[in-house]
């Protein structure tokens, strides 16, 4: 007959989610396991901007300090917006990265004894949520112990080792597809931002324009004056150029910053599933006796 002996403790130290969690530790709300809260991501946002503009403005009168002012400012404040979405882009993305970190930490948790006789049953079940939920202070906010403890609580209702599998399964899709849903603002702030410089070129294309065709419509004897006018027209190709370049380029960085992140979620769904397979469908007994 096979041993149910009582799982061991988890051993210290105590993992708090408090303590491990970005937007716990700045006293922000939180998102949901890698997700981060829009109110906490803005707000790092802010600071970004506050950072990059006020870096920038004691020197916005001399040499290249004015060139990198104009480029942040100018052109009729384009610039500010696409700013201000990829700072809110790469606040997000950091603290995803973060998260993901905290959340990892879960993995640690062993709660099943290294004894290979002892088994997951209907009669050890509660005693191993007990004990996770007695270790980790929060376990409800991380993925993996959320998975676990909520799998073991309906160990009860199961009848086969496959149906836990398969419950654990659900739990996992419906991970994936909760932290997929955390990449929809910065999707949708990579395709603002171009949009954005496109709008620049049309304002700067438009004025360009309008400029050129009074010049031609004028009798200019001056080479100096029509030089001066055909100059101001250069200037609003510059705003429809320097805006389209702007969006692109930090377009193509937050693409680059998503991809990593995404990678590193991914990564952490496995672990997930892999764990969980380790630590709770290998060891499940629903019955005496049973495979």
């Amino acid at each position: 007959m096979t041993r149910t002996s009582r799982p061991q403790a988890v051993p210290a130290p105590v993992l708090r989610f408090a303590s491990v969690d970005p937007e716990c530790r700045l006293g922000m709300p939180v998102g949901r396991y890698t997700t981060p809260s829009m109110a906490c991501s803005l707000v790092v946002a802010l600071v970004l901007m506050a950072v990059v503009y006020g870096g920038a403005f004691p020197f916005r009168n001399a040499g290249f300090g004015e060139t990198v002012w104009r480029y942040l400012t100018a052109f009729d404040r384009i610039p500010v917006a696409i700013a201000f979405f990829s700072c809110w882009s790469l606040a997000i993305i950091g603290l995803k990265l973060l998260k993901v970190r905290a959340q990892r930490m879960a993995l640690r948790v062993r709660f099943a004894p290294d004894d290979p006789q002892w088994h997951v049953s209907r009669a050890t079940a509660m005693q191993v949520v007990e004990s996770v939920e007695g270790a980790v202070e929060g376990t409800e906010h991380f993925m993996y112990l959320n998975r676990v403890t909520g799998a073991l609580r309906s160990v009860r209702n199961v009848g086969r080792v496959a149906d836990m599998d398969e419950m654990l399964s659900q739990r996992a899709e419906d991970d994936e597809i909760q932290v997929d849903g955390g990449y929809v603002p910065v999707r949708a702030f990579i395709w603002a931002i171009p949009v954005l410089g496109f709008i620049g070129t049309v304002l700067g294309l438009t004025e360009a324009i309008g400029q050129f065709g009074s010049v031609l419509s004028q009798k200019q004897d001056d080479l100096q004056g029509l030089t001066r006018q055909l100059t101001q027209v250069i200037g609003g190709l510059d705003t429809a150029f320097v805006t389209t370049g702007e969006g692109l380029v930090m377009a193509l960085v937050i693409h680059l910053a998503l991809t990593f992140a995404r990678r590193a979620d991914d990564t952490l769904l496995d672990e997930c599933r892999q764990a969980c397979a380790r630590q709770v469908t290998s060891r499940v007994r629903v019955a005496e006796g049973a495979a």
